[in-house]
């Protein structure tokens, strides 16, 4: 009788240990971008995206950004500043037209609601661009 309380009482904690590791594998990580300064502009962030029904919720953080705006782009941040997308290959080049446009940032924060999902988000290269104007101050590569 011993060992079958006893081996139901492993059952039961193994059981319970496992539960939380089996719900854990359902959630997902958020996926981020650290802003590094363009020029000697002074801005800088972090842009946070969290997958939600299909779409991703972006929330950038930057320093000395009020006013300017942020934005998603196809490409790396390396080919931001080459001036021609011929010079990176095929995938990796820097699109200058945002692929999903966003807010202005407004007390250092600016948000926006991403029609993509994370498979199409991870899918190929993407970067956040701050800008002034058409003046790029910021970039960083989502990963």
């Amino acid at each position: 009788m011993k060992k079958l309380l006893l081996a139901t009482s492993i059952a039961g904690l193994s059981l319970a240990l496992s539960a939380p590791t089996m719900a854990a594998e359902d959630q997902y990580e958020a996926y981020q971008a650290s802003l590094s300064e363009r020029g000697d502009s002074g801005v800088s962030g972090t842009a946070v995206f969290d997958p939600n029904d299909g779409k991703m919720e972006m929330t950038v953080e930057a320093k000395n950004a009020e006013g300017m705006s942020v934005g998603v782009h196809r490409g790396v941040c390396r080919y931001a500043d080459s001036g021609s997308e011929e010079k990176a290959p095929d995938h990796f080049g820097f699109k200058k037209e945002p692929e999903f446009p966003a807010a202005s940032f407004k007390d250092g924060e600016a948000t926006a609601t991403l029609d993509i999902t994370v498979g199409e988000m991870m899918g190929q290269p993407r970067s956040v661009a701050i800008y002034d104007g058409d003046t790029l101050t910021a970039c960083g590569n989502i990963q």
